[in-house]
């Protein structure tokens, strides 16, 4: 097995980042490129628990728009080979807190996210 190169790490946040990005422009076109197309989405969503495809994230992020007050932490927590887990915090997206873990997978090159596991913080105040 080859050590994990630094520009895995780079590739991986700038990936991740693509994600942030679009949810602090309000705009999912701006996250898509990260997302593998059939990528899926657990998590407790006003306590109410959520699982089913990325397209509502992409919903959520268009219809409400732009958060530029947003706060982002990108931790990558570990690369082995194809695979990687990171860890978003993501504060005051429209008065919401969330941490997600995503998981993403190196296929023909490229860093795609496969997975989003996320967790809403309910209270959380700005």
């Amino acid at each position: 097995m080859e050590k994990t190169k630094v520009s895995d790490y780079e590739a991986v946040v700038a990936t991740v980042s693509k994600y942030t990005d679009g949810c602090k422009e309000g705009k999912s076109q701006i996250m898509k490129p990260a997302f593998k197309e059939n990528a899926l989405m657990y998590g407790y969503l006003n306590g109410d628990y959520f699982n089913g495809s990325i397209e509502a994230l992409y919903g959520a992020v268009d219809a409400l728009g732009p958060a530029p007050e947003s706060k982002v932490r990108i931790d990558v927590l570990a690369i082995e080979g194809t695979a990687a887990a990171v860890r978003v915090t993501l504060e005051n997206w429209h008065g919401l807190a969330f941490t997600d873990f995503h998981n993403l997978i190196k296929e023909d090159g490229q860093w795609k996210i496969v997975a989003k596991v996320f967790h809403q913080y309910l209270r959380w105040s700005i």
